[in-house]
């Protein structure tokens, strides 16, 4: 009805049903957007020029609406045009845009030199640790996957998501493993197996990309792509991020 995109999330809810398959196809449809192709009638295309791909791409694929569609596109050296066509993505759901070579060919896991990805910058709360999982391997010893949670009103601490990423092997190269670990130690109140529960103490600066409804966790929210900045010596547990500004966050995002 919105015409805007839905996080990828909401596809889960189509896997491995039983009953009512058709409604939610029609309620929840997937539209596959293809944006390159690489390979077409036993020729490989890996080092034709983007410009050609696209062309072709354009050629053979049939379109049809909420299924299949070729990615829009602009071909622009103009800053301001640019800039609309990002922020129109943007308005739709998209997380941002690829800015591509008109003559880059295709290099399998690599961007650098032929494209760059736009997106809106990422947003930070201050979350508290209540729990985490011993490693394996060689992080065997650490604390690592960090469960992080957000306060409500009555004073509960309600869980968010986890967090690893940001967090450093080496102590030299900022907020490590090891660092981490000691400090939670004297807070550890349970532990059953590799999970750990950990008084609410320490709190962490965390950067995201976007906060999503979720069952999963007892705020009600999960962070997308969260990333530990540093530690916040300076915040005590109780002045950590609400519940009540993770919800206007959310809501600030449905409206753009």
């Amino acid at each position: 009805k919105t015409e805007k995109y839905l996080v990828f999330q909401h596809i889960s809810q189509r896997i491995r049903r039983k009953y009512d398959i058709e409604n939610l196809a029609k309620k929840l449809p997937v539209e596959l957007n293809v944006f390159d192709v690489l390979f077409y009638n036993g020729e490989n295309l890996l080092d034709t020029p983007l410009v050609k791909r696209r062309a072709l791409l354009e050629k053979i694929v049939r379109e049809e609406k909420f299924k299949i569609i070729v990615s829009k596109k602009i071909v622009t050296s103009n800053k301001s045009d640019a800039l609309k066509f990002y922020e129109d993505s943007v308005s739709k759901g998209n997380e941002g845009v690829m800015l591509k070579s008109l003559n880059s060919p295709y290099k399998p896991g690599s961007r650098v030199g032929f494209m760059v990805k736009l997106k809106s910058s990422m947003d930070t709360l201050d979350l508290v640790i209540v729990g985490a999982e011993w490693g394996e391997g060689k992080r065997s010893g650490w604390l690592t996957s960090f469960t992080l949670a957000c306060i409500d009103d009555n004073g509960n601490f309600l869980e968010i998501g986890k967090v690893g990423t940001g967090v450093k092997e080496k102590a030299e190269e900022g907020l490590s493993f090891g660092e981490l670990t000691e400090m939670l130690k004297p807070h550890i109140k349970q532990e059953k197996g590799r999970e750990v529960v950990i008084k609410p103490e320490i709190v962490l600066e965390i950067k995201f990309e976007e906060i999503q409804a979720s069952p999963t966790y007892s705020s009600g929210y999960a962070l997308r792509f969260p990333r530990v900045i540093q530690a916040r010596d300076d915040r005590m547990p109780e002045e950590c991020s609400t519940l009540e500004m993770v919800q206007k966050e959310f809501e600030g995002q449905k409206k753009q």
